[in-house]
């Protein structure tokens, strides 16, 4: 499959607490989308480890799935910037401080891409992560010059299974208004 588009990406915020017994309960916030993205990217890793014995494999354990996760965009408010990296913003004068304290927020994050099937056929897939967080955006600014460049905004994060244990979510749609209904579903998006 050729993917030919992503119009869509986005991502809502969650509260994690930690119950009496250790075991976690999270609550999901509202979620946002955006078309400001470029590109949106998940390399797959897991802590697997093998026992060999014999001159060969014995048990092999594929751990727990985690990801490096980075989405390049065109533009992030500072509001979500500040959303994503738990620093304060205030609306009235439009300003981000970071401190010290900051923690970044957890969130579910998600894109919907256009794919081509080998049928040539036009489809959507959903590839979202259950949970996730990013470190502080880095700001680079560049003097003018005879030829126009663009700037981008990196996001860098990871991902890890949520408290159920669910880690990564890929769907398919044929029709378009049913994909963004999916993505919306997935980032607790209500209209």
């Amino acid at each position: 499959m050729a993917y030919i588009g992503l119009p869509y990406y986005g991502y809502c915020p969650i509260t994690v607490t930690t119950n009496d017994d250790g075991t976690e309960t999270e609550s999901m916030g509202t979620g946002k989308i955006t078309r400001a993205v470029i590109s949106y990217a998940g390399e797959n890793d897991s802590d697997s480890s093998e026992l060999w014995a014999g001159d060969r494999r014995e048990q092999r354990d594929s751990g727990s799935p985690s990801a490096k996760l980075t989405i390049d965009r065109s533009f992030l408010s500072l509001e979500d910037e500040a959303e994503l990296g738990g620093h304060h913003y205030d609306a009235s004068t439009k300003t981000l401080e970071r401190k010290e304290t900051d923690t970044p927020a957890i969130v579910r994050v998600a894109a919907l891409g256009k794919l081509k099937t080998p049928e040539r056929k036009q489809v959507y897939r959903l590839i979202g992560y259950y949970r996730a967080s990013f470190d502080p955006v880095s700001d680079t600014l560049n003097t003018a010059t005879k030829s126009v460049s663009y700037g981008t905004t990196k996001l860098n994060g990871a991902a890890e299974c949520n408290c159920d244990g669910n880690f990564e979510k890929k769907q398919e749609f044929d029709d378009y208004a049913k994909a963004l209904a999916g993505l919306k579903a997935f980032l607790n998006i209500k209209e």
